[in-house]
């Protein structure tokens, strides 16, 4: 009985042993992309069948070839590496080669390229122009020296004689005090303000002058207080008659009389003495005094 029961647990354990065997074997079928991957990340298939294979993978038909084994061990076909196919189409360019030292400076990197000095336009003249203007011109301009404040010109009071036409027509005299500049000749400053007229505030005030325009004093004397007078031939024609002839002397005498040294005044037209003023015949022969008028 003993040896029954040891027959049968032996061949109960064979059993075991070839339903594993067939089980992994199965399994060993559907997972054998599986495996294989995972032998050959591991390394163990190197290991295991070091100098049995050798398999290239190429993307061209492999041709098989025989290769012998030490030993006896069977012959393994195996893939051999074929040359590539010559394209039908153009031919494929051929790779370079590169040398050490190229390929050293290739894993050198490039030294920056240093910024080129942009080229500075030279600066020529102009052929009509001359180099020196230009030197000048880059020196520094003198400061202009400072001028010391104008003194103001010194005035005084001038009383000058203008005409005022009342109501009825009739033409009467008028005295005016103006600032005018202090010079050497305070007769001729006088006379050249009353030329020139009533100024704005004057005129509001009615005042007019006789004097035709573009009198002109030539010359101007006082002696033994008498004043002589040279006017230029403007003075000798007036528009308003024998009234504006008789206006215009009185404006002359008694502006020239206002000096203590001024008795009368002495009339000469270009240098000239003439007995009468204009073609009504006012009398100027001989010096004017105030009394006259």
């Amino acid at each position: 009985m003993p040896d029954k029961k040891k027959k049968k647990s032996a061949s109960l354990g064979c059993l075991f042993w070839i339903a594993f065997i067939l089980l992994v074997l199965i399994l060993f079928f559907l997972k054998r992309d599986t495996i294989s991957s995972v032998l050959e990340k591991t390394g163990i298939a190197d290991t295991l069948f070091r100098n049995k294979t050798v398999t290239i993978e190429s993307d061209e038909p492999a041709i098989p070839s025989v290769k012998k084994t030490d030993g006896d061990e069977p012959l393994l076909i195996v893939p051999a590496p074929q040359p590539a196919a010559e394209s039908e189409a153009e031919p494929a360019e051929p790779q370079k080669t590169e040398s050490p030292k190229s390929v050293e400076a290739a894993e050198k990197p490039a030294p920056a390229k240093e910024a080129e000095p942009k080229p500075v336009p030279e600066k020529t003249a102009d052929r009509n122009t001359d180099t020196k203007p230009a030197a000048a011109a880059e020196k520094p301009a003198a400061k202009p020296s400072r001028t010391p404040a104008e003194k103001p010109v010194p005035q005084r009071k001038a009383q000058l004689w203008f005409v005022v036409i009342d109501g009825d027509g009739r033409v009467l005299r008028k005295q005016v005090a103006r600032e005018v500049p202090k010079t050497d000749s305070p007769l001729a400053d006088s006379l050249a303000s009353l030329f020139s007229g009533p100024n704005a505030a004057e005129e509001k005030k009615g005042f007019r002058t006789l004097i035709p325009p573009g009198t002109k004093l030539l010359s101007a004397t006082v002696k033994d207080g008498v004043a002589t007078l040279n006017f230029n031939d403007a003075f000798q024609f007036n528009q308003f008659g024998i009234e504006g002839f008789i206006g215009q002397l009185a404006q002359i005498v008694f502006t020239a009389t206002e000096f203590p040294t001024v008795v009368s005044v002495q009339i000469l037209i270009e240098g000239q003495r003439k007995e009468y003023l204009g073609g009504e015949g006012v009398w100027i022969g001989t010096p004017l005094s105030r009394d006259k008028f």
